[in-house]
């Protein structure tokens, strides 16, 4: 059964992805990087992991005043996955993004998937319009309800187990995805 989130989803295509999914990703568990970043994260959500997120993705990085920081660490330690409403309030803080809170909110999470252009537009292409909009949570919130949803509606060989969270995996496939 698919889930609602996928409704309008073009099956045999999607059957495809699935289908194609494991060798798409099969290089990820070299990237060094990503697992190093992944694994550096042990404790509750808090500013140190958005420090390893913002180096992992190569950002400048902030110096917030101590009355943000105190309100950042309380809204990723009280969002709860895979709700985004909370996170909307980080979007008037100057120079951030969806896509940022994303990386932010999967490095402490391991569930939220990383917000990208090229997986909003496969998903488009596999019938399932999912807008890239930096500055709009909703979309951002829609991304996540998608990529949820491929998660529900994959078959057990279509998830390889290499020990990547399901959200990455599925992100970098629908980027290679052609």
């Amino acid at each position: 059964m698919i889930p609602v989130s996928l409704y309008g989803i073009n099956v045999e295509r999607c059957e495809n992805f699935y289908e194609q999914l494991p060798t798409l990703v099969a290089d990820s568990i070299d990237d060094e990087d990503y697992s190093k970043t992944l694994f550096a994260i042990q404790d509750k959500a808090s500013m140190e992991h958005i420090q390893v997120a913002e180096e992992w993705s190569n950002r400048k990085p902030f110096a917030f005043p101590e009355e943000i920081v105190n309100e950042i660490e309380m809204i990723i330690r009280t969002v709860s996955y895979p709700d985004v409403a909370l996170l909307e309030h980080l979007l008037t803080i100057d120079e951030i993004d969806t896509q940022r809170i994303s990386e932010w909110m999967h490095f402490s999470t391991n569930l939220y998937p990383i917000y990208s252009e090229k997986a909003c537009q496969a998903l488009t292409d596999l019938g399932l319009e999912t807008p890239f909009n930096l500055g709009d949570m909703a979309s951002y919130g829609l991304y996540v309800s998608r990529i949820e949803g491929l998660k529900m509606y994959a078959p057990a060989k279509g998830l390889p187990e290499i020990g990547l969270p399901r959200s990455r995996m599925l992100q970098l496939g629908l980027e290679r995805f052609e």
